[in-house]
């Protein structure tokens, strides 16, 4: 028994210095990461090993029905994209809508990098609270005639997620075409049977990288995105689930309330929102709910529908048709599964080097990576107004710790913190109130390389100066966070702050 037990631990140990060994030289993460997940395997044995298997990022994050889909719809815009970028650089010299030709570096990047054609909003509206997105959004479910695509990381069996189910349910019986998409562990706490109503109603539910049967190795690859495509003509998309604690007076902690922001478009940019619904969907559909060929494939991902979509979206280019709420976006998405997993980190630091004056940011975490952070210190160093604002009171306290140890850092460079009070699960980025970018990402490692996001960016100065008002009312409401305190805590708290951030990269 010895004998084995010895065996054991030197084949245990062997496994550990290859992985570190591995980790060393061949891990292609910053330094940052490669230092926690070293730590963890030195000081876990065995358990360091599974936890760098589960959640390093390397391992078992996609499925070859998501490859296949994403070849086939590439496949069909690569043309449209090379067409579209050859003629915004034939005619940006004569757009009128001044944001889009001075930030056209930026579009290009998103050309190039992200695969994110321009597409054009024909009106928007913002939500700042639940209450109002859910109102909106129930209306528009009520009105649907032909179809209800939605998606979200979570669906809660409460109030709210009643209410939207029976409305789900009801219209699939009455013959409009309804698919839910939610992520099986944002939703981890909501029944089966909740979702197996929305089947039997003549609906269809699929959950994102399912985990109950088990713990698979995809378990920290999470769908994070919030997308609604009504009708094919109607989008919803921003930070907000569909759960009780988004409504004030509701949720767990009602004394707590929530504040987030959401956005209902319309316009050619919905498209771009159907077809990353349609990928997600068909990536994880199963049994009859599946794409079986290349000719069903088709009909979800016409070539003609899209040849059409790119004449439209060159007569708003060449047109600029004025109006307030006609605004040129360009849709961003990142994941684990993508060969350029950055594109939103990557526009988001792009935008914060373009700043000439401010950059306002909101976000419910902050444990930026390496170049995030870079781009922050340098903006406050060349003396731009940065301003952040994060929760008063965080849902994660070893989180909030790491955040602490960055927020006290940048704030030695001039960036500005401000405390809302409650727990604000706003995503956005204004900069020099002309560009504005809101989505589902997070100021984190987990957002920018893990889960699956979708950020929009508005070329619109009329639209980044409204967020830049919204972003001023909340710093209103919030409190300064003061650099003295930080420097003045006691020396073990600072140091559990320090410990914490060593671990920032993999939370």
């Amino acid at each position: 028994m010895e004998i084995t037990w010895n065996i054991l631990s030197y084949l245990l140990s062997f496994l550990q210095a290859v992985f570190i060994v591995f980790i060393l030289f061949f891990e292609r993460k910053d330094a940052g990461r490669k230092f926690s997940w070293m730590l963890i395997i030195f000081f876990l044995p065995g358990v360091g090993i599974f936890l760098y298997f589960m959640l390093s990022g390397h391992f078992f994050t996609k499925t070859r029905k998501m490859d296949r889909i994403q070849r086939h719809i590439y496949d069909l815009s690569k043309p449209f994209l090379t067409e579209q970028e050859a003629y915004f650089d034939k005619v940006k010299a004569k757009i009128k809508n001044k944001t889009l030709t001075e930030y056209s570096d930026i579009v290009k990047m998103n050309f190039a990098q992200a695969a994110s054609n321009i597409s054009f909003t024909k009106s928007i509206s913002e939500y700042i609270s639940g209450e109002e997105m859910y109102h909106a959004l129930i209306q528009d479910l009520e009105s649907a005639k032909s179809s209800i695509f939605m998606e979200f990381f979570t669906f809660r069996e409460d109030t709210i997620g009643k209410r939207i189910m029976d409305i789900l349910c009801r219209k699939a019986k009455d013959g409009v075409e309804v698919k839910l998409l939610y992520d099986d562990f944002g939703s981890l706490l909501t029944r089966r049977k909740f979702f197996e109503k929305l089947d039997k109603a003549g609906g269809s539910s699929i959950p994102f990288f399912p985990i109950r049967m088990g713990l698979p190795l995809t378990v920290n690859f999470r769908n994070h995105r919030k997308n609604v495509v009504i009708d094919e003509t109607i989008g919803y998309m921003g930070g907000i689930n569909i759960g009780d604690e988004y409504i004030t007076g509701l949720g767990k902690n009602p004394e707590k309330p929530w504040r987030d922001t959401h956005l209902r478009v319309t316009g050619t940019c919905v498209a771009s929102m159907l077809i990353t619904f349609l990928i997600d969907y068909h990536s994880c559909a199963y049994g009859k709910k599946a794409l079986k060929s290349t000719k069903k494939a088709e009909a979800y991902f016409p070539l003609e529908k899209i040849k059409s979509l790119n004449k439209e979206i060159q007569k708003d280019i060449k047109n600029d048709i004025p109006g307030d709420d006609i605004i040129p976006v360009q849709l961003l998405l990142s994941g684990p599964n993508a060969n350029r997993q950055h594109q939103i980190r990557d526009c988001m630091i792009c935008m914060i080097m373009s700043a000439k004056q401010s950059v306002y940011i909101q976000t419910p975490y902050f444990t930026p990576d390496e170049s995030f952070f870079s781009a922050l210190k340098i903006a406050a160093m060349a003396g731009r107004d940065i301003r952040v604002i994060v929760p008063q009171h965080w849902d994660k306290i070893y989180v909030k710790a790491a955040a602490f140890q960055f927020m006290r850092e940048l704030m030695e460079y001039g960036v500005k913190f401000y405390a809302y009070p409650g727990f604000i699960h706003a995503k956005t980025l204004t900069i020099d109130e002309k560009l504005t970018t809101i989505g589902t990402t997070n100021i984190d490692t987990r957002s920018f390389e893990l889960h699956f996001e979708m950020n929009m960016i508005f070329y619109d100065e009329g639209f980044a100066k409204r967020n830049a008002e919204i972003f001023q009312a909340d710093i209103k409401k919030s409190r300064p966070l003061e650099l003295e305190w930080f420097n003045s805590q006691f020396i073990l708290r600072r140091t559990l702050w320090s410990f914490c951030k060593l671990f920032s990269p993999i939370m």
